[in-house]
């Protein structure tokens, strides 16, 4: 069983995370600056109220979810995170700061419901942790360039894991049957579609926001955006900040004009 540990990301507030001691850098620093900090989800228009209702897809270890919390307390929050370690620190991270109204699902999101589905857990970076690890790859000679193989070596090593899979609408069906969802936040390292494909046409009608993290990979930009703009959204598209090109990632923000 990994260990949880705690971090201290800035004065005053630190979080328990499962990663490994002598990790090459603290990925949950990386994390919190790109969510408090820059303030990554709250661009191009996406606005939040202290009523709204919002899913994390691909929580980990809860730091939007308790950024939202920070920012406007009454929102209801619905989680989602697949990993056990992941899920276990998200837990302490929610309960630890007071954090109310989040209902949190130890499940992937897909576009059928699947169980005992294979996972790979990166104990030394947490947050890449995937179903698809063979995409990680992308980038790597980058990496090894800069800090080398060994290093590289050590901080890829996975763990396989189990999980369930859900459809997003079945989720949806038993958290809020009707009524808006404000935002929609997609951070699940590969799955970005499979979650969308998830959605049935009736509850994206639902959805006035969306944030979706993307490695575009195989047209998988073209793809998330191609589905946003079918469904009525106005989408912005921006290189993801702080990550080499090399990796292909962005940050996709859609929302409704009316």
């Amino acid at each position: 069983m990994t260990d949880i540990r705690p971090v201290q990301v800035a004065d005053g507030f630190s979080v328990v995370v499962p990663q490994t001691e002598g990790a090459l850098f603290s990925e949950v620093d990386f994390i919190y600056n790109e969510i408090f900090v820059e303030r990554a989800y709250l661009r191009h228009g996406i606005q939040l109220s202290g009523s709204a209702r919002v899913v994390d897809a691909g929580a980990n270890v809860g730091l939007f979810s308790l950024f939202v919390k920070q920012e406007f307390p009454d929102a209801r929050i619905l989680a989602f995170e697949p990993i056990p370690a992941i899920h276990r620190a998200l837990l302490e991270n929610l309960d630890g700061h007071g954090a109310k109204d989040v209902e949190v699902v130890r499940a992937a999101l897909g576009r059928q419901a699947e169980e005992r589905v294979r996972f790979t857990f990166y104990p030394a970076i947490p947050g890449n942790s995937t179903r698809y690890p063979e995409q990680k790859k992308v980038g790597q000679e980058l990496t090894v360039a800069q800090i080398g193989q060994e290093a590289v070596d050590r901080f890829m090593a996975g763990v396989e894991v189990e999980a369930e899979v859900r459809r997003l609408s079945d989720a949806l069906r038993a958290w809020a049957p009707e009524g808006p969802v404000d935002l929609l936040k997609i951070d699940v390292e590969g799955a970005e579609l499979e979650v969308m494909e998830g959605l049935d046409t009736a509850d994206w009608q639902r959805v006035r926001q969306a944030v979706v993290e993307v490695q575009d990979l195989d047209g998988r930009l073209d793809a998330v955006r191609g589905i946003l703009d079918a469904q009525g959204f106005t989408v912005t598209v921006e290189s993801a900040a702080n990550l080499p090109e090399v990796f292909r990632y962005s940050m996709v923000y859609a929302r409704r004009e009316n």
